[in-house]
């Protein structure tokens, strides 16, 4: 099994990623850590499932560079061009808030959108900000 993993906190990471070692102990785990190096994995290579972030900075952090902007749906966008590239591929998002881009879009309002128009790939969001988040994951990846 191939995992593409695309979140910018190393915390958030090292919990999802021991979650997904937990249930899927043979699968090769890739890491992104922004949208643009998320976007590059994601055509790079076949995967059987992303995990996702909703809000990423353009580029990867480093000592360096600061990132650069940061992208208040950067998941959405990633889905988008997924779609656009007929790149069908079981998404699940894991997200520390629940309003994006200065409180103007909900997490329920795109969890709508989710549903309407990227409902090949999404199978579901996941709040993180939940304890028992790791519970969620486990749930929507059994049905998967």
């Amino acid at each position: 099994m191939q995992i593409l993993l695309i979140e910018d906190n190393s915390n958030k990471l090292k919990q999802i990623k021991t979650v997904l070692i937990e249930i899927y102990p043979q699968a090769s785990i890739e890491e992104a850590y922004s949208f643009n190096s998320g976007v590059r994995k994601v055509y790079e290579n076949k995967w059987n499932l992303i995990i996702l972030d909703m809000s990423l900075p353009t580029y990867d952090i480093t000592h360096t560079e600061s990132g650069g902007d940061k992208k208040p749906v950067a998941g959405k966008n990633i889905m988008k061009r997924m779609l656009n590239r007929k790149i069908i591929v079981p998404v699940v998002i894991i997200t520390q808030f629940e309003t994006f881009d200065d409180d103007k879009i909900s997490l329920d309002s795109l969890n709508a959108e989710f549903q309407e128009g990227f409902k090949d790939i999404w199978k579901g969001t996941i709040f993180y900000g939940n304890d028992d988040w790791s519970m969620e994951l486990k749930d929507i990846l059994e049905k998967i």
